[in-house]
């Protein structure tokens, strides 16, 4: 019980981010969904909003 009021104290965070995924970041991942959702809105479009104010 002792360690977990430790934790609770810290004024760190206990999770360390692992570096090597900065090489992902500015990568999509995903690009055929991403290129299907973006022909799709294209087709379709965006939903019109009711003015609510």
């Amino acid at each position: 019980m002792k360690i977990i009021d430790e934790l609770n104290k810290r004024k760190t965070p206990i999770v360390t981010i692992d570096n090597s995924l900065e090489v992902l970041k500015n990568k999509p991942l995903f690009q055929e969904k991403v290129d299907k959702a973006n022909e799709t809105l294209k087709n379709v479009g965006l939903p019109k909003l009711k003015d609510t104010i």
